[in-house]
């Protein structure tokens, strides 16, 4: 006899259990209307145990696409009676944080690390803390890594430092003073880092000119307040000169200045893209003039200054806005008051791998005459090239500068070793109606220039610019400012 085919049964259905309500738990993340989007379509009908899991999957999905990487949903062991499903959300927390590689910098990073790890963790909040912290001047590296702690959805981050070399500085030669006083200069710096272990640093800086005419001293302090980098700065800047102008010697004029300052800085947004800050500070000057040693002139100005700051990056660059309100205050024997907005706009746009294009402007405008340690200044590198150091000086002003820095070489680690930088200055100044100071006619200086700039060895910094006039002065004279060179050697260690 032949015997009859085999045949295979149909798989059996899988079994469903009716579902009237889906109660989701222990979730901080997400709205009871966001809630009730997992759960659409799945309520007041039979659901099979694959169906009930994909509902906690969608759920543990979400939490994926924000960031929560150590969170999900998972089915409550339970018995459905009443048709009621229940799945809870276990949201990620950080167990401990294992600090290696630092002592004295433990509390200072655990502070900062914990603006990242908020119950539920986040992967993204706690990268921007790492960016920042890589950021930081305290160290040389930073890694970290998260394995599973000992308690569901619970985790331990591991982060290990090298800390920078605590003492740092800088041997400095340039052509950047005032003529008048010896236009080249020497100038060392020197850094403490983390003195009393809080991330705080001192500092120290001395420059003399050439002909021994400027002697410049400059100290300061300055000090975290709290893991935001809510920062206080203090700093003292005394100043002594004499005129060494072959032009105005005999007249034996000198002058000593100082200037005391305190400041408190708060950033309300910080990450590795935005930071926006306000700032408080009072800075307090005195200065005297004198002539053959008899005293000629005095002043004293007590400044309150307050403003925002704003930085923002992006793949193709970054922008910067500062704004600043200057009050002179009757105070500590100030003899004048006044009232001025001082600001800086800056974008810095990648054009291509070697080519990164700045542009600036500046400018100050008040409606009071000001004294000159409040004036704002045209001529030098750092406003406008192609004229010498503080050739003009107003109440009022404003100055626009236009760069592009041209990579031609770099070494194995892609840092840049010689650049040549194309660029563009304009500036004007003008005083207010009110002061009796008259100013010479030229108060528009403009230059087109070359930069460049090369570092032989590392840590070794040169530059030299040259821009040339658009506009003709009538009170240049023979100073190598004066042929429109400005040149720079630095050495950081």
């Amino acid at each position: 006899p032949i015997a009859p085919p085999e045949t295979t049964p149909p798989p059996a259905a899988p079994l469903k259990t009716p579902i009237k309500t889906i109660t989701i738990t222990g979730t901080t993340v997400f709205t009871p209307q966001q809630l009730q989007q997992f759960t659409e379509g799945s309520e007041n009908r039979a659901l099979s145990l694959e169906e009930m899991r994909a509902i906690a999957d969608r759920i543990t999905q979400a939490y994926l696409s924000l960031g929560y990487l150590t969170s999900r949903a998972v089915l409550v062991d339970q018995t459905i009676t009443d048709g009621l499903l229940q799945i809870k959300a276990i949201e990620g927390s950080v167990e401990r944080i294992d600090i290696l590689g630092t002592e004295r910098l433990k509390t200072y990073l655990r502070d900062r690390l914990n603006l990242g790890i908020k119950k539920p963790l986040n992967q993204r909040e706690l990268e921007d803390q790492l960016r920042l912290l890589k950021l930081d001047p305290l160290f040389t590296s930073l890694e970290a890594s998260l394995k599973e702690g000992t308690g569901l959805g619970q985790s331990i981050l591991t982060v290990r430092v090298k800390e920078a070399p605590q003492v740092f500085g800088a041997v400095t030669i340039d052509n950047e003073s005032v003529p008048s006083v010896g236009s080249e200069r020497a100038g060392v710096v020197v850094g403490y880092r983390n003195p009393l272990g809080k991330g705080d640093q001192l500092y120290a800086s001395y420059h003399r000119s050439n002909t021994g005419g400027a002697n410049l001293g400059d100290f300061g302090y300055q000090i975290p307040l709290n893991a935001k980098q809510g920062t206080l700065s203090l700093r003292y800047a005394p100043n002594r000169y004499r005129i060494t102008d072959p032009k105005f010697r005999d007249f034996d004029i000198s002058g000593k200045s100082s200037l005391y300052d305190i400041n408190f800085r708060q950033p309300l947004t910080r990450n590795p893209r935005t930071e926006f800050a306000l700032s408080l500070g009072l800075t307090h000057r005195t200065g005297e003039t004198l002539i053959a040693d008899f005293l000629a002139d005095s002043s004293t100005s007590t400044v309150l200054r307050l403003g925002p700051e704003w930085l923002r990056r992006d793949p193709k660059g970054a922008t910067s806005l500062r704004s600043q309100v200057n009050i002179g205050l009757p105070w500590l024997g100030a003899d004048r008051q006044f009232v001025s907005w001082t600001g800086q706009l800056e974008r810095s746009q990648v054009l291509s791998a070697n080519h990164l294009l700045t542009a600036q402007l500046n400018w100050q405008l008040t409606p009071d005459s000001l004294p000159p340690a409040q004036q704002f200044i045209l001529g030098g590198r750092q406003t406008v090239r192609g004229y010498r150091q503080n050739l003009r000086s107003a109440d009022n002003g404003i100055s626009f500068s236009l760069e592009d820095q041209i990579t031609l070489k770099r070494n194995a680690a892609g840092e840049s070793l010689v650049q040549v930088i194309p660029f563009l200055d304009l500036g004007k100044v003008w005083n207010d109606s009110d002061n009796p100071t008259p100013l010479p006619k030229e108060q528009f200086l403009a230059s087109l220039g070359l930069g460049l700039t090369w570092k032989p060895v590392q840590n070794l910094n040169l530059r030299l610019d040259y821009g040339l006039p658009l506009v003709k002065t009538g009170d240049r004279g023979s100073n190598l400012q004066d042929a429109s060179l400005y040149f720079s050697a630095s050495y950081r260690f």
